[in-house]
């Protein structure tokens, strides 16, 4: 009886041992695993720039170059990131952030400071090629994807495989893509999320105000838009489509200003001789434009059906790329190498010979002659 009270008394402890070391492996998994929540914590520009121990004017100067990213790490190296900002190409200074490139101008390079556990990463974008204003992925990365470590830069991740996308923007964009470093028996590292480098404008058009985007867009003079909404936001209904996309309902045709007629001639409406120009300058998305429909007949231009011509030399439209410019009461400067003329298709000029109908693809020239822009419906121009 004695023995088989102390074999109970035994199996009791042997009992109460396996249940506190089982509670003990519970609090210490449940630890580790606390621990791991709050190391995938995302990042942010205060954690950069505790890291990499900044001084109070740099950090400063870094605040506003800090934008908001959204990207996850895997593999050799873990964490996920919700700031970086902006940085030098080497060392640890804040850069100016990338700006939305002008179209065909080439893509700007996105080099951000962000951090991954206790240590900070160079991390850099390099799109090649010129920026058509349309979104683009690159899936032939190699090359154009690099991470970094900052204090041990021999530590690089720089073989990429997979695919980074660029928004129309230039400026931001998406990743997808393992990136490898030089050594044996290295695991790679797994990026996917969003990315930015810079801001896009903030200009926008206001509600029930025709033209209002492009006044904003360039900046304009308070008089000019005050004579421009009571004298020269003509109504349009035109779609765009290709390069440049959008719906037009209103554009600016301001005889006030300085009328010159011409290929690339801004506020005239109207024949001269055997020749007309009807000029509509206007505001897509971030940019301004001048269409100019400038046909050309013997002994003078009439109501009717004009065709495109054969080539630049012949066309009967433009389409350029410019900008308003306030110091001149919103002329209409053209960028002269971007520029679109008419190609296929026709427009039609109304018995007022102040309106029409359009149907008529516009080509690029020069280093853009890929690009096409279709215009269609119907235009005025007083």
């Amino acid at each position: 009886m004695r023995r088989r009270t102390v074999g109970i008394a035994i199996a009791a402890l042997l009992l109460l041992a396996l249940v506190g070391f089982a509670g003990v492996q519970f609090l210490v998994h449940r630890g580790a695993s606390d621990a791991a929540l709050v190391a995938a914590k995302p990042t942010t520009c205060d954690d950069a720039f505790r890291v990499l121990k900044l001084a109070p004017s740099v950090v400063s100067a870094a605040r506003p170059v800090c934008l908001a990213q959204s990207l996850q790490f895997s593999g050799e190296l873990r964490g996920s990131v919700r700031q970086g900002y902006v940085v030098n190409r080497d060392g640890v200074a804040p850069a100016a952030m990338c700006t939305v490139p002008k179209r065909w101008d080439d893509f700007p390079q996105a080099r951000l400071a962000v951090v991954l556990g206790s240590k900070a990463y160079r991390l850099t974008f390099a799109a090649s090629g010129p920026s058509e204003h349309q979104p683009v992925t690159f899936s032939n990365v190699a090359g154009h994807l690099d991470l970094v470590s900052i204090s041990d830069p021999s530590a690089d991740w720089n073989q990429a495989t997979g695919t980074f996308a660029v928004n129309a923007d230039g400026i931001s964009g998406a990743i997808e893509a393992d990136l490898l470093r030089d050594v044996s028996g290295a695991r790679p590292v797994h990026v996917n999320g969003k990315w930015a480098c810079g801001a896009s404008s903030t200009q926008s058009s206001q509600a029930n105000v025709p033209c209002s985007l492009f006044y904003s867009l360039n900046q304009l003079q308070e008089a000019d838009v005050a004579r421009m909404r009571a004298q020269s936001c003509k109504a349009e209904d035109l779609t765009f489509s290709g390069a440049i996309t959008g719906h037009l309902d209103h554009a600016v045709n301001d005889h006030a200003i300085r009328p010159h007629p011409g290929i690339d001639g801004d506020n005239y409406c109207g024949a001269i001789g055997n020749q007309y120009d009807a000029s509509l300058k206007f505001s897509i998305g971030d940019e301004s434009f001048l269409l100019n429909l400038n046909p050309r007949a013997y002994p003078s231009v009439g109501p009717g059906r004009y065709a495109a011509g054969s080539g630049p030399f012949s066309a009967n439209a433009f389409l350029w790329l410019g900008h308003a410019d306030p110091g001149q009461g919103g002329l209409f400067v053209p960028d002269e190498k971007v520029y679109w003329y008419g190609s296929t298709g026709n427009f039609t000029i109304a018995n007022d010979m102040r309106s029409g109908i359009i149907d008529e693809t516009f080509s690029g020239v020069l280093g853009h002659s890929s690009s096409t822009v279709h215009i269609t419906g119907s235009w005025g121009c007083a």
